[in-house]
């Protein structure tokens, strides 16, 4: 059966997404340490692809819709590419500044178990992030109404918070600042990858804040105020996308909780209605 022609520019749009986790992976792989100095800053190169390529990833469906060429390979592509740059790229970041920064910290007397459970982690996190985008295949539908939330967490978010953990260890790493802190965020991070791969398979809702944020019409004000948002972000990015990312991870599972306690007080403040054969109530 012949192929339908594709649409060309959100396809390179797409690919940029692929290409980018691409290089993150590969600067991983040859870097020699990240335990000194001079070795920090492929790893930090790696982390900031892994954000370009979220970029990219936010443009393609845009361009296509822009275009007006939605269609279900660029839907596959998209997929494909975030598996990439979502799904393996920061797994092995991740596990790579775990295994390269603990056999150099006076904690660690026994490394060697703890470098198996973050390898095991670590494809935890990637496998999760595959069922992840299988499912979203699955369920995606083309209309922009029905992109207002998610089910279970983005990979991009995922992607995002361990991400942003692991450029705010390097940069700490760095500077000698707050060693304390660099320690505990780099203990954390198999847990990190486990948690978040374990959101993104739930059924956890999670708001599209993109779509939420630009969509419809607002006052001047409300332009001004993401401007500001943005200039903040890029000023203290090392510390600001960490707490972005991982504020909105948390989010979901907060606003659950949430929603389930105020359910059940108003259920509470809800008065039963009385059954035949019960006694009458006094007045």
């Amino acid at each position: 059966m012949k192929m339908r022609p594709i649409a060309v520019l959100p396809a390179l749009v797409t690919l940029g997404n692929a290409v980018c986790g691409f290089l993150s992976i590969a600067i991983v792989a040859k870097s020699p340490s990240v335990a000194t100095p001079e070795g920090l800053v492929p790893f930090i190169v790696a982390g900031y692809l892994i954000y370009l390529a979220m970029i990219f990833d936010g443009l393609d469906g845009r361009v296509a819709r822009f275009a007006r060429v939605t269609s279900d390979f660029g839907g596959q592509l998209d997929s494909l590419s975030d598996a990439i740059s979502f799904g393996v790229a920061p797994a092995v970041l991740a596990y790579r500044m775990f295994f390269d920064i603990v056999p150099n910290n006076a904690i660690a007397d026994h490394p060697f178990p703890f470098q198996r459970i973050a390898m095991a982690f670590g494809a935890a996190y990637a496998g999760c992030a595959l069922l992840r985008l299988a499912r979203f295949n699955v369920e995606n539908v083309h209309d922009e109404e029905a992109h207002l939330s998610f089910r279970g967490l983005p990979s991009p978010a995922a992607a995002g918070a361990v991400t942003s953990l692991c450029i705010l260890i390097l940069y700490l790493w760095r500077d000698q600042e707050y060693p304390a802190l660099a320690n505990g965020l780099l203990w954390a991070m198999p847990l990190v990858l486990l948690a978040t791969g374990l959101l993104m398979v739930s059924t956890v809702r999670y708001v599209h804040l993109v779509n939420q944020l630009i969509r419809g019409r607002r006052p001047l004000s409300y332009v001004v105020q993401i401007i500001f948002c943005v200039v903040l972000l890029l000023l203290l990015h090392e510390k600001a996308f960490a707490l972005l990312f991982v504020a909105y991870a948390l989010s979901g599972p907060v606003l659950l909780v949430y929603r389930k306690l105020t359910r059940a007080g108003r259920a509470a403040e809800v008065r039963p209605a009385q059954r035949p054969g019960d006694p009458p109530e006094k007045i």
